[in-house]
């Protein structure tokens, strides 16, 4: 171990400093600035007349959905975006002005609002981009930080990207577990010919233009060995999926894996695709593992219809019945409810939700049908022929029904699922994980974690190590070992600017700090800050003049040269 490296001074200090922060933190969780915020990126405003630039106006949001997710941030995807605009009326193209911007972030539940602009300028190859933009807290109704502008080749819009992803994370928390490099290799891991025709494709309506875009961008990828493109197989499944072409859906959905982006949206049309080509047992599969990450009511009643489809109707009645409790006003989920009574031989128990469906909906031709096939079982027989004259005004195949010789499949299928529900569920379920992680012994959890991040950054594993800590310093901003050990992962990366942000976040928690101010005495020297590095040194040394480290700090001012 490095001498001085996790010196252990008075902890009891620092935990009560911890623990008053921690308990604040979760006291002011709903507005505090280290809480978790919900980021909506808006298309930025295309502002040359360049049509052929126009895709490019989408892609901020694309990327910054991926890019501004991280600990503390909730980014909202594209389709959510586009979700607001359809429930503000709005078209996708329209030019917003501020109170219409504000609309849209509090229509998806935003409290950090990214808006921006970009130009390009030159031809071809030597087109240039140059894109502005800021981060607006809706909450205080104010710009945060200031406006960050970046020009650089077109061919390198991933990179302008990544660069302004990392402006906004670092001007609202300096102390990022990540440095700017890794930010922008995550922004380029798509080949940017691949990237340019996903987003073009994303753009493009519905149709068979937007379904070869997506075939186009995958064999890009491949071609620039990516070995996967989970969200441009994900667009494309649901294409096929929406045109009604589910075999072809079923093949793309299938390489989606429910962590990957989409991934449980992937699932949820896999499972009826997988209900529709009659592979049964994998659409119980699908459904048994969607029921938890996404219990909504439609996952319910699909998961019902596989069970059906297997023969169990006692287990797709439990199913269907949690369903028609959670939304009491579907028919359809009351229908197959009841539906999956009578086929499960409890005719008597199917008649309530049979006869409070046809009072509501006496169209409903399957409700009469299997309501007047449960008074007959029972007996009722005047009951069932009044039912089954309904059946037969309501119900265009009831011929076919009643000459089959066998029960009808009559449930019904939910081909979608309410997407605001869903999002709203998912932000939900993110936040408060966040909040039970930090509800739940957080300063054991604290301890635990800063043993984890020592054991990683021991064995060179700098990327755990930063992951870890940056999950201590959102418990416990003011823990300034934790900053030290921050300090050092980025100066083992080379990293000098964000190991000096993290550096001085630790001497600012605890002045006191002998090793933090050594090795940012160390790290400025690096850089060239000569006065800087001599202040820090020279405070090392008055707080521990026998410290070996400090006086080798001072050793080696002494000998570079001015």
């Amino acid at each position: 171990m490095i001498k001085g490296e996790y010196r252990r001074s008075d902890h009891s200090g620092r935990w009560l400093a911890a623990a008053i922060c921690v308990w604040l933190w979760l006291g002011l969780l709903s507005g505090a600035a280290t809480a978790t915020d919900v980021v909506l990126t808006l298309p930025f405003e295309h502002t040359t007349a360049r049509p052929e630039h126009n895709w490019i106006r989408e892609s901020f949001t694309v990327a910054m959905a991926e890019l501004l997710d991280s600990p503390g941030l909730i980014a909202v995807p594209l389709d959510e975006c586009h979700l607001a605009y359809e429930k503000l009326g709005l078209p996708r193209t329209a030019l917003l002005t501020r109170a219409t911007e504000i609309k849209l972030g509090e229509a998806v539940g935003a409290d950090l609002l990214v808006r921006g602009t970009y130009m390009v300028t030159g031809e071809g190859k030597d087109s240039v981009l140059t894109a502005r933009a800021q981060m607006i807290s809706l909450r205080e109704g104010k710009l945060l930080g200031s406006e960050h502008t970046i020009s650089a080749p077109l061919a390198d819009l991933q990179v302008i990207q990544g660069k302004l992803a990392w402006e906004l994370l670092y001007q609202r928390n300096p102390a990022l577990p990540f440095s700017r490099d890794r930010i922008i290799a995550r922004a380029t891991r798509v080949a940017p010919s691949a990237y340019e025709i996903y987003v073009k494709a994303l753009v493009t309506e519905e149709g068979p233009d937007r379904t070869r875009l997506l075939i186009r961008a995958i064999e890009e990828a491949t071609r620039n060995a990516q070995l996967t493109f989970p969200q441009a197989y994900f667009e494309l499944g649901l294409s096929h999926y929406r045109a009604g072409r589910y075999g072809e859906a079923l093949e793309w959905l299938e390489r989606v894996r429910p962590t990957d982006p989409r991934g449980l949206e992937s699932s949820f049309y896999l499972g009826v695709c997988q209900i529709l080509a009659n592979k049964t047992e994998a659409a119980i599969k699908t459904h048994a593992a969607l029921l938890a990450p996404m219990p909504l009511f439609e996952t319910y009643v699909n998961a019902g219809v596989a069970q059906m489809q297997k023969g169990d109707f006692a287990e797709a009645a439990r199913l269907t019945k949690l369903a028609s409790d959670a939304a009491p006003q579907d028919d359809e989920a009351l229908f197959n409810y009841a539906y999956a009574l009578w086929r499960a031989g409890r005719a008597e128990a199917a008649l309530a939700p049979l006869e409070a469906l046809t009072k509501r909906a006496p169209e409903q031709g399957r409700a009469w049908y299997v309501l007047a096939k449960s008074y007959a079982k029972l007996g009722r027989a005047s009951e069932a022929a009044a039912a089954l004259d309904a059946a037969k005004r309501h119900a265009p195949d009831f011929a076919k029904w009643e000459t089959a010789g066998k029960p009808p499949w009559l449930p019904y299928l939910k081909s979608r699922f309410n997407r605001e529900a869903f999002h709203r569920y998912a932000r939900g379920e993110e936040q408060s994980r966040q909040q039970a992680f930090l509800g739940v012994s957080a300063l054991q959890r604290v301890e635990a974690l800063m043993q984890e991040a020592q054991a990683a950054f021991l064995n060179n594993q700098s990327d755990a190590a930063a992951e870890k800590l940056a999950q201590v310093i959102q418990i416990a901003p003011d823990y300034s070992e934790a900053h030290l050990l921050l300090g050092r992962v980025h100066e083992r990366r080379g990293d000098l600017p964000a190991a000096a942000n993290a550096l001085k976040a630790a001497v600012f928690w605890n002045p006191k700090l002998t090793a933090a101010r050594v090795l940012l005495g160390r790290v400025l020297l690096s850089q060239g800050d000569r006065a800087g590095a001599a202040s820090h040194i020279r405070q090392a040394l008055d707080q521990s003049p026998d410290d070996p480290d400090a006086q080798a700090a001072q050793r080696l001012l002494l000998t570079t040269p001015r």
